[in-house]
């Protein structure tokens, strides 16, 4: 046999909800909006009639100036050309002759050149650098007689 549980009476709370939407209310939050937007809408077309206007005369307007040249250091463009264009000025040093410093008579030649030289002569360094730096050599070198 099943047991039934009693049954208690119901009370208002656990019902649904009889009344309506007061109507009143709703009308006024519609008035309401519509008078918010109609609002917006004035400040709106106000902002943009002052914005548009022209400034004085003899104001210079950052946006009507002509473009200022940035100055350095100029950010990259196009870092892949800035690269291509860097190495086809090294590409043309390495594989030139010219002068490096005319008055003190020194040359650069190409790269190849430089280390068929170096290959044919190998590298004989001068026995009075030994254990020296590069800035002592140069000081012994415009030092000497």
């Amino acid at each position: 046999m099943s047991k039934e549980s009693p049954k208690k009476p119901r009370d208002e709370s656990d019902q649904h909800e009889t009344r309506d939407v007061n109507p009143r209310a709703v009308a006024w939050f519609a008035a309401g909006l519509v008078i918010a937007v109609i609002i917006i809408f004035f400040a709106l077309n106000g902002m943009f009639n002052h914005f548009n206007a022209r400034p004085p005369a003899g104001e210079p307007s950052r946006i009507t100036e002509p473009r200022v040249a940035v100055p350095e250091p100029q950010l990259q463009t196009n870092p892949t050309a800035d690269m291509e264009q860097f190495r086809a000025r090294e590409n043309e040093i390495l594989g030139s002759y010219g002068w490096v410093d005319h008055e003190a008579g020194v040359v650069r030649i190409p790269i190849e050149r430089a280390m068929d030289l170096v290959e044919r002569r190998g590298l004989h360094p001068d026995p009075n650098s030994f254990g020296k730096t590069p800035l002592q050599m140069r000081q012994a070198r415009t030092n000497a007689p």
